[in-house]
């Protein structure tokens, strides 16, 4: 049993100290934002590598920086939320950071 506790108690700690933040996520969403355009570029059937793809990560890293993104910390992980403003009304975007990491809830 303590060894378990001892386990449980070193997993929660090392979560609580890569929970990634705020200057995490942007640079996360920057490529995250490159890879989207290199795919996109692919679909289409053009060059992926002409340089696009890291001039539209870079802006937008410049755009995300600066927009108010809501992030609800749970201290082992945290949660962003995106609201991005369209013509049906607001999209909300949800990104779920644990251990350093980023996964996109639904479609973003």
């Amino acid at each position: 049993m303590n060894r378990w506790l001892l386990g449980l108690v070193v997993v929660a700690g090392l979560l609580t100290a890569t929970n990634p933040a705020r200057p995490d996520f942007n640079a996360w969403a920057q490529s995250y934002v490159a890879k989207k355009i290199e795919e996109e570029a692919v679909k289409r059937g053009q060059n992926p590598d002409d340089g696009s793809s890291q001039l539209g990560g870079a802006i937008a890293g410049l755009v995300i920086a600066n927009m108010p993104i809501e992030r609800q910390n749970y201290l082992a992980f945290s949660i962003y939320t995106i609201e991005f403003p369209g013509e049906n009304g607001e999209k909300s975007c949800s990104i779920f950071g644990i251990a350093g990491q980023f996964l996109p809830l639904g479609a973003c």
